[in-house]
């Protein structure tokens, strides 16, 4: 029996006998203790405490700090919003059919004093803890385990791969149930650890590992870590997710680095994406090769145009995310927020797209998200995700908890647990190997795209207002592309009563006499188009000058660049 048989919970803590200030353990305050030796039982009586009160909670998190979930910051007897984050994610981990354990040579090496200060074996710069296994370690192996390959930590040359022998089955709740009281103790007793190990590592110009920087071992917080020079890897030996064969799932991989901001967390550039599993080419979003017989079809035709939003949004990759900025976590090629902060998180798109993505395809919502008690707020469908003013879907994330659903906070201290390393390298590996979920993305894009397209737009030509629809209006994939672009960046300007958009096609008529523009709009042509694509190119630039180079992508590839002609946009439905 562990933590004196207690569910602990967020809000409980061990209590302060020398200032008569009881525990608080399950939920209850001043409970009484009655299957506990007498010589360890401590009951608060009156004004006065008993001694020899336990540390349940402080006990907990100095366990969890053992089995590698660091997350849990220093113990210090009371349950906070850590201290649930690292009971989360030890139940997400310890669900899984693979974990981590101590190597049999490793053990009763690596261990803390008694008071629990580092020791130095062999002058080495190694740290210890003192149930016989490795916390934390600053420093690089001269060994290589055979589990790993190339350079290797200390702490994560001292694990290897097992079948986990005691699935947890039960809620991903943060709570310290009878089930995860026994999950712990098995993985104490049987020196298992957190399988996925997250470093920062300096590096050479081609992104080879060269040394594990000081501070950079099992990161887990996104501010646990702040140097933006070494790029950030992980060692996954949970065989959780379908490592592509030209990937050796022995290896470290690489995730991404930390990016400094008034915000501050982890981020992706280009260099540090799978290339080219998570490229979002034709194959791997129409999934067979360009066939130039298909130069004109409308699939081609529509990932043309929103090849080029990508492209600006995130480099065109599925496992380029950004978690530095007040927009708590982005990704897509739409690059959908989680929520910006104002005062607190708002709703935002990228709960939007997981809700979609939970309807069209539940198992790879499950793999993505569902195991790791993650859902959506409104669902697919339900009234309110649909914004008609801005043409956007938006929900919110909830956590599971013992017997249902609670909202992810929308404060900072709440919110950024979606911003810590482990869930930004579960975003990056749904992108790079879940096939069905980078589909989805590429299904929502063209779901936005026909709600812009849709939209009704008014202008007058010789004194006659036109009403017409921006889709009949622009008409090749370039300018297309440029109002999918627009949108991404700010989706008011482009379909809502504060338009910018509409009053670029009013100036482009008034300005261009020489073009007939009182022909019915579907006989407008190339010159019509051209006209109004610059013009809309033009305004965009001045905002935000990513067009320039993104409207170009494609140009040096077989499909090649979006097309300028009017018409040459075709929709793919």
């Amino acid at each position: 029996m562990i933590y004196g048989n207690f569910d602990l919970r967020r809000g409980d803590h061990d209590g302060k006998p020398e200032q008569n200030r009881p525990p608080r353990w399950g939920g209850n305050d001043n409970p009484v203790l009655t299957v506990v030796p007498a010589e360890t039982a401590a009951v608060f009586l009156g004004s006065s405490a008993a001694l020899g009160v336990p540390e349940h909670v402080r006990k907990l998190q100095e366990d969890l700090t053992t089995l590698g979930f660091s997350i849990v910051g220093k113990p210090d007897g009371g349950f906070g919003g850590r201290t649930e984050w690292a009971v989360r994610e030890f139940q997400i981990y310890a669900s899984m059919e693979q974990v981590a354990r101590v190597r049999e040579d490793k053990k009763g090496q690596l261990l803390l004093d008694a008071a629990g200060a580092p020791v130095k074996v062999n002058n080495a710069d190694v740290y210890f803890d003192s149930s016989a296994s490795i916390v934390a370690k600053a420093g690089r192996s001269a060994v290589v385990s055979g589990e790993t390959v190339g350079p290797v930590s200390y702490y994560v040359d001292s694990l290897q791969p097992v079948a986990n022998a005691s699935v947890y089955a039960g809620p991903i709740s943060g709570v310290v149930n009878e089930l995860t009281r026994a999950a712990i103790e098995y993985w104490l007793d049987h020196d298992y650890r957190c399988p996925v190990v997250i470093e920062a590592w300096s590096n050479t110009s081609t992104g080879a590992r060269t040394d594990l920087v000081q501070g950079g071992c099992n990161l887990w917080a996104h501010d646990s870590f702040t140097s933006g020079a070494p790029r950030v890897f992980f060692r996954d030996f949970t065989s959780y997710y379908d490592y592509p064969g030209s990937r050796n799932k022995l290896e470290y991989q690489t995730l991404g680095y930390y990016q400094s901001g008034a915000f501050g967390g982890p981020n992706t550039a280009l260099k540090h994406s799978w290339s080219p599993e998570a490229e979002m080419s034709v194959l791997n979003v129409l999934g067979a090769p360009y066939n130039s017989a298909e130069v004109n079809s409308a699939k081609v035709s529509t990932y043309r145009a929103m090849r080029v939003v990508a492209e600006a949004e995130c480099y065109g990759r599925f496992d380029v995310l950004n978690a530095w900025d007040n927009a708590l976590i982005s990704a897509g090629p739409c690059h959908w927020t989680m929520g910006v902060f104002s005062s607190e998180y708002d709703d935002g798109e990228l709960p939007g797209f997981i809700a979609y993505v939970k309807s069209i395809n539940p198992e790879a919502f499950d793999k993505a998200f569902g195991r790791f008690g993650l859902d959506t707020v409104l669902q697919w469908g339900d009234a309110g995700m649909y914004s008609s003013g801005v043409r956007t879907y938006n929900s919110w994330v909830k956590l599971s908890a013992e017997t249902d659903f609670a909202d992810l906070p929308k404060t900072k201290e709440g919110a950024h647990y979606m911003k810590t390393w482990h869930w930004h390298y579960r975003f990056s590996m749904a992108g790079r190997t879940i096939d069905a979920y980078r589909k989805a993305m590429w299904k929502m894009t063209r779901l936005r795209l026909s709600k812009i397209l849709d939209k009704e737009v008014r202008f007058r030509v010789a004194g006659h207002e036109v009403v017409s629809t921006l889709g009949a209006v622009f008409t090749s994939e370039k300018a297309v592309a440029i109002l999918l672009r627009w949108h991404v960046f700010r989706p008011a300007h482009v379909v809502s009563g504060s338009s910018r958009v509409a009053p670029a096609i009013q100036s482009v008529i008034d300005s261009t006499a020489q073009i007939n523009w009182a022909l019915p709009v579907a006989s407008w042509g190339d010159a019509h188009e051209s006209a109004l694509t610059a013009e809309i190119q033009s305004k965009l630039a001045a905002l935000n000058d990513s067009i320039t180079n993104a409207i170009l992508y494609g140009a040096n590839l077989p499909q090649g660049a979006v097309r300028p002609g009017r018409n040459s946009f075709i929709m793919d439905v």
